[in-house]
């Protein structure tokens, strides 16, 4: 997988290979150059900044790497690893990204990496204790998005990240962002998905192969997450959740922020119901993100539903989703309700959560 990668793209991969090396002294390295190729051919000024405010070491390693191998060695390393560097000097650089005051210099790719400026994307993220009839909820949600050619994008943890990996790892419109090197993807919980992931979707890193995953590392990785995404659905969290630092994120991008309501007390949807109350879009169903986002939804016509039970499946999309209240709508009784109820659910086009109320999942 031998890439050629021009000039610049190697003056970066040969910066941020410097592992020890902080981000802020990598960016001010990369802000002495009006081109930055030219760390190769006038490297004094670099030589001087490190000397200056990291260390003498820090100088004369890298004086000793410009006059090494120290270069091939890293492009050998990363094509062994199957690794595609994408850097904010490539042509595929996401463009989503290049407004970010701290953009990654480097993301270190596999897969397909079209998927990095695809047309239409969205961050789905949530809890590692995310209740079941949410993952099921969730995963119905991203199925929506990509058969509508939405490209997801998440995290790789358990809960709400792996329901929205499941409903669209079929697809391929899948990008993941570790929180580590791809050395380290054998330790995660989810590593199946996200190795399959890597042949038909994008797995993506800031960080080099051989970094070990740190806990701060994850709210770090989540400006990517958020950034990569037209817009974000938060579908599980509580009130210290790391989840909340991908809402924070696109709440500061500019991004519209959905959320699933939960019922009072439940700490599982602390986060939601917060982030709902200062502003965040309640959705109960696709139509209200996809209303908001200009999406046009692609009618599912393969509903197998009779008359009323499309009837009563219009009105769960619309919000009226406690048998109560579709009674009220219908004119029916709850004895009549049940079995159309209980034949949604069975046809897995709606579900019932633990306040027995319904939401659709198609």
């Amino acid at each position: 997988m031998k890439i050629n990668y021009t000039k610049k793209e190697l003056a970066l991969i040969f910066l941020d290979g410097f592992l020890n090396l902080d981000y802020k002294h990598k960016r001010a390295i990369i802000n002495l150059y009006d081109d930055v190729s030219e760390i190769f051919t006038y490297p004094d000024e670099a030589i001087w900044y490190l000397s200056e405010n990291v260390s003498k070491s820090a100088s004369n390693t890298f004086n000793l790497a410009l006059n090494s191998d120290y270069l091939n060695e890293l492009l050998i390393k990363y094509d062994e690893r199957g690794v595609i560097v994408v850097t904010e000097e490539s042509e595929n650089y996401p463009n989503r990204l290049i407004p970010l005051e701290f953009r990654p210099i480097c993301l270190y790719a596999k897969g397909n990496v079209n998927l990095l400026n695809a047309n239409k994307t969205f961050a789905i993220v949530g809890s590692r204790k995310t209740q079941v009839d949410v993952m099921r909820l969730t995963e119905s949600f991203a199925s929506d998005f990509v058969n509508n050619n939405v490209v997801i994008v998440t995290g790789v943890a358990s809960g709400g990240d792996k329901s929205a990996i499941k409903g669209a790892i079929q697809s391929g419109k899948l990008i993941l962002v570790t929180a580590s090197g791809f050395d380290y993807v054998k330790s995660e919980t989810n590593r199946d998905l996200i190795e399959k992931t890597m042949q038909n979707g994008l797995v993506i890193s800031e960080y080099a192969p051989e970094i070990p995953p740190k806990n701060y590392y994850y709210p770090i990785r989540n400006r990517i997450i958020a950034g990569l995404g037209d817009g974000t659905l938060i579908v599980s969290g509580n009130l210290t959740s790391g989840t909340r630092h991908t809402a924070d994120y696109s709440l500061d991008y500019g991004k519209e922020v959905f959320c699933f309501p939960y019922g009072i007390g439940d700490k599982t949807g602390e986060l939601c119901n917060n982030l709902i109350k200062d502003g965040a879009r309640l959705v109960t169903s696709i139509n209200d993100v996809f209303e908001v986002m200009g999406y046009e939804l692609v009618e599912n016509k393969a509903l197998n539903l009779t008359d009323v039970e499309r009837e009563v499946y219009t009105l769960i999309g619309d919000g009226v989703n406690s048998p109560d209240l579709i009674a009220i709508k219908t004119g029916k009784k709850i004895f009549e309700l049940i079995p159309l109820l209980s034949s949604l659910e069975l046809k897995g086009v709606a579900v019932k959560n633990n306040r027995n109320e319904y939401t659709v999942l198609k």
